[in-house]
């Protein structure tokens, strides 16, 4: 018998002592209002006057990284001490709240939070770590955490793990030349959030440029500045000020030795404008995630296709702000990996965001809830979550996007819009934001695209099993297809939010696809009701020019690949299957709001993936 099993009845005589308390609700502090600052464009003068110019000087490419603080990392300890539980980390110490099987507790400071649940033998307090807000995403993440048991002896019962929490990091790249009539214009890149979409660089100027620390304007084509700093000429230091992206940031010459991820792939020594390496095809690694590898042609598929698409992407120029920039992809056939190939610095252990393809994850959530017996497609969401109202509208027209409720996101106009939920402060519940609506069209007769629709499907699924959404996300979904850590986006209220911005490691974001490709099994379990994925993956409307079902996007490749559906997130995220083919493809990408984004789906999918089918 093993010691934590001899120690069991202790544990438990332990927790019995335990004062019962109601769990306290992890509450959001910051407004949505944040993420839309972000995003607007910003004037910081206008006509800013006669100026130096700075050609000879910061032409070339400059790097700047900031990683700010995520609140609690490293080790977390709860301990159980004289019927009473303490969490500890570092210097911070916290009593915890504790019913009989659930604990939590939120550190003072806003440094992070923590809800889990004791398992049955009380060997382990499986839960999530939530993290304050982040300069990288503008809300709150919460992360899967297990402690284990450590000790089980009088005076404590104890438990640690280690915290995740998500690395709130963002890097920004300044790439400026010099134009035939003497101006120095350049672009922003910023691969977390493509913030240099609003910054057009026109000219760089430097005022009072004789002394060492000279004053930098970057205007647009009207003359005024977007964007101030200065220029150290003893430190080489260039810090331009972004006042909603996490403030100043230190930019760095890029040299023949620097390393940088501002290229897809890069030889040091390679120059400041060379990004071209050699490539040579590799079989994917052998991880412990359930992925089988293969090589190419063991799956019917011809190398040289595959090896050129790698080749096209480390090739592509960096020379304007509309450059195609794809960060991962992942190419599998009859449920073998057979490419997986990553560019500006991302990595098989890095997570990426998906954006509303994850909206993809919350309609197999529901489908998942179905599977185990708490609601069906027809269930009333009302009824789950609002049952005040007198309305009816079942889950499958919230998944369809045929709620007929008042909201659509492709609509500046549309009250029930993403942007506007997220930024009015008057409602911070979006459930009942979605749900208080009007109702414009009867339901399952009109499509609009509303994030919110989903943010309630995932709601109804928390509603309908009685857990909390991330939890059920990681119990039912994560543990089965045996996924590896993720990051899940909170709303104000707390809840997991269902219309988009989970985070995800590649090899897991193409097991969504693979699920769907196996007909709702993984590893000859059955995760999602029999029949699902074919109701799933079959247009219900059309939203655009293209079908939309539960979640799932489809058109058509040319024949032999025929239909091909696909989870799709802003800045080209996306996980397309391919039935006729048995193909399942991922790629990351950082185009966000540009229409270039779409590049890997209408263009390279095509071009190189769609060729590489022998049989």
């Amino acid at each position: 018998m093993s010691k934590l099993s001899t120690n069991t009845s202790l544990v438990s005589s332990f927790i019995a002592l335990v004062v019962l308390t109601a769990v306290t609700t992890i509450t959001g502090q910051d407004s949505a209002a944040d993420r839309a600052e972000a995003e607007r464009p910003v004037t910081l003068s206008s006509n800013a006057g006669p100026a130096s110019h700075a050609a000879g000087e910061l032409a070339g490419l400059w790097q700047a990284r900031r990683v700010f603080t995520p609140g609690v990392g490293g080790e977390l300890t709860l301990t159980l001490q004289d019927g009473i539980w303490y969490a500890h980390s570092g210097t911070l110490q916290v009593r915890a709240t504790a019913t009989k099987s659930s604990i939590s507790f939120e550190f003072p400071g806003n440094v992070g939070a923590f809800r889990g649940q004791l398992n049955d033998d009380y060997t382990e307090i499986v839960g999530h770590w939530i993290q304050p807000r982040t300069i990288r995403s503008f809300s709150r993440m919460a992360t899967p955490l297990t402690l284990r048991l450590a000790r089980a002896s009088a005076p404590e019962v104890r438990f640690t793990g280690a915290v995740s929490a998500m690395e709130d990091v963002m890097h920004m790249f300044l790439h400026l030349a010099v134009t035939p009539d003497g101006r120095l214009a350049g672009h922003l890149r910023n691969p977390e959030a493509n913030v240099g979409r609003f910054y057009p660089i026109a000219d760089v100027r430097l005022n009072n440029s004789e002394t060492n620390v000279v004053d930098v304007s970057a205007v647009n084509a009207d003359g005024d500045a977007i964007l101030n700093g200065q220029f150290d000429r003893d430190w080489g230091r260039l810090s331009m000020y972004l006042p909603y992206n996490g403030g100043t940031y230190d930019f760095y010459r890029v040299n023949a030795a620097t390393p940088s991820s501002f290229f897809p792939r890069r030889e040091i020594g390679a120059g400041d404008s060379a990004a071209v390496v050699g490539y040579a095809y590799q079989k994917p690694i052998a991880a412990e995630d359930d992925w089988a590898t293969a090589h190419p042609e063991d799956v019917g598929l011809s190398r040289g296709p595959l090896e050129a698409l790698v080749r096209h992407i480390i090739s592509t120029p960096m020379d304007a702000i509309e450059s195609p920039q794809i960060h991962a992809v992942l190419v599998a056939r009859r449920g073998k990996l057979v490419l997986e190939e990553y560019f500006h610095g991302y990595a098989r252990n890095r997570v990426h965001g998906t954006r509303s393809a994850s909206k993809s994850v919350t309609t197999t959530l529901a489908g998942i809830a179905e599977q185990q017996g708490h609601l069906s497609r027809s269930t009333d969401v009302y009824d789950l979550l609002q049952p005040d109202a007198e309305r009816q509208i079942a889950i499958e027209h919230m998944m369809t996007m045929s709620s007929g409720l008042d909201c659509d996101d492709w609509s500046e106009d549309s009250p029930g819009g993403e942007d506007r939920m997220q930024n009015q402060e008057e409602q911070p519940n979006w459930v009942r934001f979605t749900l208080d609506l009007d109702q414009v069209y009867e339901p399952g007769t009109h499509a609009a695209y509303c994030s919110g629709g989903q943010h309630v499907t995932g709601a109804a699924v928390s509603a309908a099993s009685g857990m909390w959404l991330p939890d059920f996300y990681q119990r039912y979904f994560a543990e089965p297809l045996n996924m590896g850590i993720y990051h899940m986006n909170l709303s104000p209220v707390g809840r997991g939010y269902g219309g988009g911005g989970l985070y995800l490691l590649p090899r897991d974001f193409l097991k969504l696809g693979q699920l769907y490709l196996n007909d709702g099994v993984w590893n000859g379990r059955r995760i999602l009701p029999d029949g699902w994925v074919a109701t799933a993956l079959r247009p219900a409307h059309n939203i655009g020019d293209e079908g939309y079902g539960y979640g799932w996007w489809s058109f058509d490749y040319p024949e032999p690949a025929g239909t091909a559906y696909y989870a799709g997130g802003n800045g080209g995220q996306y996980v397309i299957i391919i039935p006729a083919l048995q193909l399942t493809i991922a790629v990351f990408g950082g185009n966000y709001n540009q229409r270039v984004m779409h590049n890997s789906k209408y263009e390279l999918i095509p071009q190189y993936v769609l060729p590489a089918v022998q049989n």
